[in-house]
């Protein structure tokens, strides 16, 4: 009786390592998966955060204004930000890099953009919150 219930507590050992790595296994793919859904965030993680220095100001007032109608800034700062930074460019409200920037699209230069409209998954409101952080940043700097 001993060697067959050596076997069995040796399969059953083994079922379990399986059975580990297994779920090892198929929680990196749903991470990875995960992270695949968030629209060009794996590339952003793996290389921190989008730019928002190359964006130009009609882009930057834009990208506010998103974030403001999306409440990921609140209006107050943010706005006047975007308000002073359209007195200071005529004519910007009515560009396509103010138009793209409303729709959630921040131009990261080299003519690559980062939409904050294309992100999906959990992380969304983090990641949109930090970018729009980062935005108004960079339009206080610009005034």
């Amino acid at each position: 009786m001993q060697p067959s219930k050596h076997r069995a507590n040796s399969t059953f050992g083994r079922v379990l390592a399986v059975a580990a790595i297994a779920a090892v296994a198929f929680t990196a793919a749903s991470a990875r998966a995960q992270l695949g859904n968030l629209g060009g965030l794996t590339n952003g993680l793996a290389g921190g955060l989008p730019s928002v220095t190359q964006a130009d100001p009609a882009n930057i007032a834009g990208v506010l204004q998103y974030c403001v109608q999306n409440n990921y800034l609140s209006g107050g700062v943010a706005d006047t930000a975007k308000n002073a930074i359209l007195a200071k460019a005529p004519g910007a409200q009515q560009s396509s890099d103010f138009t793209s920037g409303s729709g959630g699209l921040l131009q990261t230069g080299n003519g690559k953009d980062y939409s904050l409209s294309g992100l999906t998954g959990d992380l969304k409101s983090q990641i949109s919150h930090k970018v729009c952080d980062l935005v108004l940043q960079h339009a206080q700097s610009l005034l």
